[in-house]
């Protein structure tokens, strides 16, 4: 009976000791045991001729909504969406042409583009991501947002006054050229 009692002790005693360590293991934070790697390549260089003559900078909140076959929580995926940009318009001046007549003293610059977007930079910022248990977010899904985000600042730049905004920018930087052309005694004319 005496040995029943300490085996029932020593028992106890056991499964408190390695109750204390599950615990003490479990409520301990994590390392952090992540590795990165990163391979940089460049794929391509070429030379370009662009003159930025605006930027503009937004911020807007997009909400990203899915459901499968019913719009209960189970089925559904959302996500609220911080979009950050910087959107450049200027003009791309590869087919730009200068002629000089040196006997007129004339510059001639044809095929003079329409303003255009030329860059756009933009961040995300993910809040709210709900999932539900038969609808989860994957890979596809965020590239999706991602992409979709990236229409919605190209459409609002394109709905905006940002363009006629380069444009006059581009009509200021011809008068400059034009009158510093004339301080030397040439003159600058446009053609098509």
């Amino acid at each position: 009976m005496n040995n029943s009692k300490h085996l029932t002790y020593l028992l106890i005693v056991v499964i408190f000791i390695a109750g204390f360590f599950v615990a003490k293991s479990y409520y301990q934070p994590k390392a952090d045991h992540s590795t990165e790697e990163s391979v940089i390549l460049i794929e391509q260089i070429k030379t370009v001729s662009k003159l930025i003559t605006v930027e503009a900078y937004y911020n807007e909140l997009y909400t990203y909504h899915e459901y499968y076959k019913f719009n209960w929580s189970p089925f559904q995926k959302k996500a609220i969406i911080r979009v950050r940009a910087k959107v450049s318009a200027g003009y791309d001046l590869g087919a730009l042409q200068f002629e000089t007549n040196e006997k007129t003293k004339t510059i001639y610059i044809r095929n003079m583009p329409k303003p255009s977007i030329l860059s756009m930079d933009h961040d995300l910022d993910y809040y709210d991501i709900n999932q539900g248990v038969f609808n989860k977010f994957n890979a596809d899904d965020y590239n999706k947002m991602n992409h979709k985000a990236k229409q919605l600042i190209y459409q609002k730049a394109m709905e905006s006054y940002l363009l006629v905004e380069a444009a006059k920018k581009g009509i200021d930087m011809i008068k400059s050229m034009q009158q510093m052309a004339k301080n030397v005694g040439w003159e600058v004319k446009m053609g098509r």
